[in-house]
């Protein structure tokens, strides 16, 4: 195919024709994303929040405001804690963009790689200044590479300060938080600031806090590793959906371990193999549905039987039906002997 026909439709935003050609090559697809979102939305007067943005964009919220700090240095949007407000682009602005870029880019580079952060809109040169000439942050800086056990690139002494001047996390909440990646083998800085971010959207901004979080953090792995090793799953971690079953079985409906292991084995004998969502129903038919009966269960595609609410296809419905038929064989089966 050598055309492709482009139709318009009644319902419909407008984009800038000098936006489209001044940085449709140049500029990265996630920044793109994020103009495209406030433009849908800048005439509806919407009340909405970084998180939002981020959710509904599927980029990461660190990404959503670096994109914001790139087009308000491109002069095509203002941005501040309170409102977003869209500019009329005109010729001259790509020539501000281009002479007044972020960060220190070596002459041809892109304007910002599609994995850069909040950071990005810091100079190097200005945070390295700003901590070595203050004692505290210095120090603070000094044990994070202990702990890290790395010296510090200019690149992570960005990522570490936003923390302290965006996010306004207090020094002893950010030596929890390297404290909990070094224990769980997570050192890659751009890992260690997405956990930042989900500190700060979660409120978890006192050491009082971060050290509960880690408390309950440290259990559930712990919880994890326990059953991933009864469960005798091997070369692999338990997935994020095997942990909320876990987690469900034992906070939500107080499940024993005998209970789950007794689960555990009606699965493999059934199924070949572990299944969680017939676990999960084997664990609620056990429980008599007392405990559970006001949850939903976590997989709405469980069909339920009548045999003691086990979840059932025609496979495991032919398993019984053979394991029924072998029984009945072994005492002598059939409706004769039934009778008898």
């Amino acid at each position: 195919m050598d055309t492709i026909k482009i139709n318009s439709s009644t319902d419909m935003f407008g984009i800038s024709t000098a936006f489209v050609d001044k940085y449709i090559k140049d500029a990265n697809a996630s920044y793109i994303k994020v103009y495209l979102y406030i433009a849908r939305h800048s005439h509806s007067g919407t009340e909405m929040s970084l998180k939002k943005i981020s959710d509904d964009t599927g980029l990461l919220k660190s990404d959503v405001v670096s994109a914001l700090k790139f087009w308000q240095e491109c002069g095509v949007l203002s941005y501040n804690e309170t409102s977003i407000n869209l500019h009329t682009i005109t010729a001259d602005i790509k020539e501000k963009s281009v002479q007044k870029p972020l960060d220190e880019p070596k002459e041809n580079a892109p304007l910002l790689s599609p994995n850069t952060s909040v950071a990005s809109s810091y100079r190097a040169a200005s945070v390295i200044k700003t901590v070595s000439s203050d004692e505290k942050l210095a120090h603070l800086f000094a044990i994070i590479s202990q702990l890290i056990n790395k010296s510090l690139s200019s690149n992570d002494y960005k990522i570490i300060y936003s923390f302290i001047d965006y996010l306004k996390l207090p020094e002893q909440v950010i030596i929890v938080l390297f404290e909990y990646c070094v224990s769980i083998s997570q050192t890659n800085m751009r890992y260690i600031e997405k956990i930042a971010y989900s500190w700060a959207d979660e409120g978890i901004n006192t050491p009082e806090k971060a050290l509960s979080y880690v408390k309950k953090k440290s259990k559930e792995q712990s919880t994890f590793s326990k059953y991933k090793k009864k469960f005798k799953i091997r070369g692999r971690d338990l997935t994020t959906t095997e942990e909320k079953y876990l987690l469900t079985w034992l906070n939500e409906y107080k499940a024993d371990e005998d209970l789950i292991m007794l689960a555990f084995d009606k699965a493999v004998m059934n199924t070949g193999n572990i299944s969680f969502p017939y676990m999960d129903s084997v664990i609620r038919g056990e429980l008599g549905g007392e405990k559970t009966k006001k949850d939903k269960p976590l997989s709405s595609n469980i069909k339920k039987s009548t045999f003691r609410n086990y979840p059932q296809d025609n496979t495991i419905g032919e398993i019984e039906k053979q394991m029924i038929e072998k029984m009945m064989s072994r005492y002598g089966g059939g409706d004769d002997a039934i009778n008898k």
